[in-house]
């Protein structure tokens, strides 16, 4: 039989997980949920009881910006519920600047206020295309920048309570990474503060020579946090 049109579905329908989010508009997101489970076994081996704890929601939200200062969240920030664990933020050189923020919470217990970590790019500055100059990173005079990735991670624990439940969370050791792919045949160094993680060359007899880098930088969590 052919499938019915009557059914239910929805279509065109995102919201932000994060709530209203300065400078950008949701594109998509995708919750789950996920529960530990521990049993007991009787002695033939097989379970005779059995318990569910610390249900966990996790979610990814997808933005594109719509002003050059759209502002970059913290990481470890709670934001509607959700602590974010981390960000990315997608330069490319024919397109709008884009993020996707990954986040989670847990069912029946509010996050505590984590230590939060403010990263380097705390807008991005342009709103298509790629800046001039990326972050962390020092290139060749004149390089076309081809694209531009930013990440921002923070390090979590979570600490379950006497029933197994969220109890208490904290963050440590936040991280930020930059990620270019340049088209220019010259070196890239790291800034200062910055470590050069890789950096490389692609050379072809049909394309224009292309250079990629990667550095980090560790950040300590905010003062006030």
């Amino acid at each position: 039989m052919p499938d019915s049109n009557t059914a239910a579905q929805a279509f065109f329908n995102p919201t932000s997980p994060f709530g209203e989010l300065s400078g950008w508009e949701v594109q998509t997101e995708n919750p789950t949920t996920s529960r530990q489970r521990a049993q007991a076994l009787g002695s033939d081996g097989d379970e005779i009881a059995a318990k569910t704890f610390d249900t966990r929601g996790a979610v990814t939200g997808s933005y594109v910006a719509k002003v050059a200062s759209a502002a970059i969240p913290k990481g470890g920030a709670i934001l509607n519920g959700y602590h974010v664990d981390s960000l990315q933020v997608a330069f490319i050189n024919n397109d709008y600047v884009r993020m996707t923020v990954n986040g989670h919470k847990h069912a029946g217990a509010s996050h505590n206020p984590c230590r939060t970590y403010t990263g380097s790019l705390t807008t991005i500055g342009v709103l298509f295309g790629c800046p001039a100059a990326p972050l962390g990173l020092v290139i060749p005079s004149g390089a076309g920048v081809r694209s531009f990735n930013y990440s921002l991670e923070v390090n979590h624990v979570d600490e379950p309570g006497s029933q197994g439940e969220q109890l208490k969370g904290d963050n440590y050791d936040g991280k930020e990474t930059v990620e270019v792919d340049l088209c220019d045949s010259g070196s890239i160094s790291a800034a200062e503060g910055w470590t050069l993680m890789t950096d490389g060359h692609n050379r072809g007899n049909t394309i224009a020579e292309t250079a990629t880098a990667t550095a980090e930088h560790h950040i300590a969590h905010d003062a006030n946090s």
